[in-house]
């Protein structure tokens, strides 16, 4: 995944996933000063079913989510 900021002083951001047992994040990744944008790894995991997982990323008191499916293999 890919949290990008709206400027470039850095942060520590919160990440969170809706369902864990489909798929799972860090708990925070740090946006270094000096840049806007950070990447981070998400663990997909063995589902049944097709399932939606919604991803939220916190900075300070703004949240961003997306949308991802996660598909049986």
């Amino acid at each position: 995944g890919t949290v990008t900021l709206s400027n470039t002083r850095g942060a520590t951001v919160a990440l969170r996933s809706s369902d864990t047992a489909a798929a799972s994040v860090p708990a925070t990744v740090v946006v270094p000063a000096g840049s806007s944008v950070a990447t981070f790894q998400i663990t997909t995991l063995k589902v049944k079913k097709a399932k939606t997982v919604t991803i939220t990323a916190t900075a300070n008191t703004t949240s961003a989510s997306a949308a991802l499916t996660v598909k049986p293999r």
